[in-house]
């Protein structure tokens, strides 16, 4: 397994799949998503989500009919809920806490879709269904509330990125509207590989190309370290 995510190659290649091959998820990878997902960044660190993983055929059905009756998810062989406790957030941060504790869960979400592509899954968002149908399937408990459904599965069907907005249209610097000073900075594409060698001038070099001046790690160690959290 690649210990390190290609992070350019998975923004690139992520795509909303609504269409997956009759193929079980191995458990091992869903584990791997579901880490990735626990590093989002949380606010107070109270990390404020739960991940239920479903992959019972006649669940999964269900859930499909209360996304508004996608039944594109019917094909799709796990379904991760991405769930919010969200009193913990709100005790603390009372009024605001609602929004921070849904921004966490997303945060979370796109760890766990990132995640999915780096080992080679794909996978969609749901963010439209019927709240209290999904609470209901799930058996969840008052304090705890769905926010996101995440359909992960294999597909051989390579759907075409969305074109995106250019960067220079939606950045601005110092105050909203004010680019024009700026414009030496675009187009980013410019800078080409040479982006490496501006960032190992700032931080210096990167973990990946210390690891690799070193002796090599084993793959037991490898393992160990991961599972410890590395």
């Amino acid at each position: 397994m690649n210990w390190y995510m290609d992070l350019d190659r998975c923004l690139v290649e992520k795509r909303s799949c609504k269409s997956y091959l009759d193929k079980q998820v191995p458990i091992e990878l869903i584990g791997e998503m579901l880490k990735a997902g626990t590093y989002a960044p949380s606010a107070g660190n109270l990390q404020n989500w739960n991940f239920i993983v479903v992959r019972d055929q006649q669940k999964r059905y269900e859930i499909a009919a209360a996304c508004h009756k996608q039944d594109w998810m019917r094909g799709a062989p796990v379904h991760i809920v991405v769930c919010n406790d969200i009193k913990k957030v709100t005790d603390m941060f009372q009024r605001k806490g609602k929004l921070y504790a849904t921004q966490a869960c997303a945060i979370a979400g796109q760890d766990i879709m990132l995640k999915a592509t780096d080992v080679g899954l794909y996978s969609c968002w749901v963010g439209s269904f019927d709240e209290y149908a999904i609470t209901r399937i799930l058996k969840l408990p008052d304090n705890i509330i769905p926010e996101m459904i995440i359909t992960v599965g294999y597909s051989d069907q390579m759907e075409q990125g969305l074109e995106r907005i250019p960067v220079d249209k939606v950045t601005f610097f110092e105050e909203h509207g004010k680019n024009v000073v700026e414009k030496s900075f675009f187009p980013l594409s410019k800078y080409g590989q040479n982006i490496g060698k501006v960032l190992e001038r700032a931080t210096g070099p990167s973990a990946q190309q210390q690891e690799s001046a070193e002796q090599p790690q084993s793959s037991f160690g490898r393992i160990k370290n991961w599972l410890k959290g590395r």
